[in-house]
């Protein structure tokens, strides 16, 4: 649904449309869904807190819980600083092996969609152009998305792009008739460096000819003009679109990737389907663990039941966390973040009680209690306009804001080396917040 709240806030249209919507990324085929949702977050001061209980909520406590964590402190607890500006559409954040921060860049025009290393200094490079991009469903850029880096490795998701469109009947989604302007959307691109990615200078072009090559099955070398060298080639192609019997078709968007620590296994969410995958970063044989139902609406407007729209996925020791959006009214207070166990395919509230989180991570604090972070695209989704977005702290269940007026926040990064936490925004800038 990110696209779908990227279209509305790049193109200026707040209202609310009938027909498909997205989630981050997903360009959601559900009736009565297009704009980017609200969600709930969860704490369950179980394994949340490393502890090996769960707690057990009466409906009477549930709702004492969830009085506390909606009303949220806003203690002062240091000061973001803008690293910089001027960021092309801007989708996820994550950090180089060097200490820079890698950003996914995407655009309304085809195929220029690209990633740019910036320095903790605010500098800009463009790493690579040329990349899979188009227009949306709603109007709005899709292209590169989630990242996942490894050495000289790094692991590019691609999103939906300009392959869906609008049906005739309202809610229902159709193939782009004018054809993609690329066939790679949908996909995981794995692009290994012949040097480290921080000390490369020059810029890497993918070519519509590289595109075709890399379709056929073939892997290529692309040089930066500058000395260095990467090999690209399509680690794992997902459907572009599977039948729906509501929709007509519901079209893939993934949108988070993690990497475990092992390098063994890379993560998958995909935004539009719902779905937890699990990639093999070697042969790119790519299964789905996990399909994410929807929820049922508690409100009597819109439809009986809200799309849950996984924004994306943290390696959390042998679990996982998964945050979620949710789809149309957008009632506040109605998401989540779940703790999935991959092996038993099994899912447990983590968090709750927040609104339109975007991204969720935790930093080891080298006690028997972690710190969680999560980020809120608004704090209030429906409003004419949208709230600004928030950056929450946990250091117990009830969430600490560290900043209230974000604009349009959808990714986050921690560098533990420097203890430095950095934010990404659709607006173009990045944000340092010193920990």
């Amino acid at each position: 649904m990110l696209p779908v709240v990227q279209s509305l806030l790049l193109t200026g249209d707040a209202s609310l449309r009938s027909g498909s919507g997205g989630a981050p990324g997903a360009q959601r085929k559900l009736a009565h869904i297009e704009v980017l949702a609200t969600i709930r977050h969860r704490i369950f001061s179980g394994r949340a807190w490393r502890s090996p209980a769960r707690l057990v909520y009466t409906p009477d406590m549930l709702s004492k819980v969830l009085t506390i964590l909606l009303t949220v402190s806003t203690g002062a607890w240091g000061q973001l600083e803008v690293v910089t500006t001027g960021l092309q559409a801007p989708q996820k954040l994550v950090m180089s092996p060097g200490g820079n921060l890698l950003v996914s860049e995407t655009s309304t025009q085809p195929n220029a969609g690209r990633v740019s290393l910036v320095t903790p200094g605010g500098a800009r490079r463009t790493l690579i152009e040329g990349l899979p991009s188009g227009q949306d469903v709603a109007g709005g850029p899709s292209g590169p998305t989630a990242m996942a880096v490894s050495n000289r490795t790094l692991y590019l998701a691609i999103g939906g792009g300009d392959a869906e469109r609008r049906g005739e009947v309202p809610g229902t989604a159709i193939h782009n008739p004018e054809g993609r302007s690329s066939a790679l959307f949908a996909s995981i691109l794995r692009l290994r460096f012949g040097s480290d990615i921080d000390q490369i200078t020059g810029t890497f072009r993918v070519t519509p000819e590289h595109q075709q090559s890399l379709m056929d099955g073939r892997e290529v070398q692309i040089a930066d003009g500058s000395g260095a060298s990467v090999s690209v080639d399509v680690l794992a192609r997902l459907p572009i679109s599977e039948p729906d019997p509501v929709t007509i078709y519901r079209f893939s968007n993934p949108w988070g990737l993690a990497l475990s620590g092992d390098g063994s296994v890379l993560w998958a969410v995909d935004a539009s389907l719902n779905a937890l995958m699990r990639i093999d970063p070697e042969t790119g044989r790519w299964q789905r663990i996990v399909h994410f139902p929807p929820m049922q609406n508690p409100s009597a407007v819109g439809p009986p039941m809200i799309d849950p729209v996984p924004t994306n996925v943290r390696i959390y020791g042998n679990e996982l966390l998964v945050s979620f959006l949710t789809g149309f009214p957008f009632i506040p207070g109605t998401a989540r973040v779940l703790v999935v166990d991959p092996n038993q395919r099994s899912t447990q509230p983590f968090m709750f009680g927040r609104t339109s989180v975007v991204d969720v991570l935790w930093r080891d604090m080298g006690t028997s209690r972690a710190q969680f972070f999560a980020l809120e695209f608004s704090s209030n989704q429906s409003a004419q306009p949208a709230a600004p977005g928030r950056l929450l702290r946990f250091d117990t269940p009830e969430a600490a804001v560290v900043a209230a007026d974000l604009r349009g926040p959808v990714s986050m990064a921690l560098d533990a080396r420097s203890n430095t936490l950095y934010v990404l925004e659709l607006s173009g800038r990045i944000l340092r917040l010193g920990l």
